[in-house]
């Protein structure tokens, strides 16, 4: 799958927004700020605008989380390789920062750092990115920004898009790639929904 994104603006209509729960969660704890999910399940007008963008797929998780740190550096490939896009649609008025989508990816989710508690993505070695991890360069490193504070072991990647946070605009990538959110100056919390799919074929 080549990189291509889709950036959808007023994606989610007055009915859609109002459709979402919050009572099905699950918490995850961190020294840094807790991470929480709210699993959804989504109405079939959700699903056909986003058809409209990337094809046939189906829906391997979708919620809300609401998180109070940065996300790191990971990828959404999943366990399978049908893995297909992601997309993030913020639900804050007014969001902080952006994303940042690399040049790397990953055929299985992999996570490079254990700052929350889970048992669902491997956290692999410098050595084990090396070999896990395509077009990972160890002579390459992200820039020693506030961008990239939150990030403890920058080498080896290298940036491809960045797409800053708009409400209620739905970004569209390629889960494969691996991608952090922007640091920023005083952050405190974001809130988004996140859809995972994988793609299906016609029958």
């Amino acid at each position: 799958m080549m990189y291509e994104n889709f950036i959808v603006d007023n994606f989610l209509s007055e009915i859609e927004l109002n459709s979402f729960t919050y009572n099905n969660k699950e918490e995850f704890e961190s020294s840094t700020g807790n991470l929480t999910l709210y699993y959804q399940k989504l109405l079939t007008s959700i699903s056909i605008k986003i058809a409209k963008h990337i094809g046939n797929f189906s829906v391997r998780d979708a919620h809300i989380y609401d998180l109070k740190q940065p996300y790191r550096l990971h990828c959404d490939s999943g366990k399978t390789k049908t893995f297909h896009y992601t997309i993030i649609v913020p639900l804050d008025k007014q969001p902080q920062g952006g994303i940042f989508i690399m040049d790397q990816w990953a055929d299985t989710t992999y996570s490079l750092d254990d700052y929350y508690t889970q048992d669902y993505q491997s956290v692999l070695s410098f050595d084990e990115r090396k070999e896990k991890i395509h077009e990972f360069n160890p002579d390459i490193s992200l820039p020693d920004t506030l961008d990239f504070q939150h990030i403890k072991d920058k080498r080896g990647f290298s940036v491809k898009d960045y797409i800053q946070y708009e409400y209620n605009t739905a970004i569209m990538y390629p889960g494969k790639y691996y991608h952090c959110s922007q640091n920023i100056k005083n952050f405190t919390s974001k809130k988004s929904l996140a859809i995972f799919t994988n793609e299906t074929l016609h029958t």
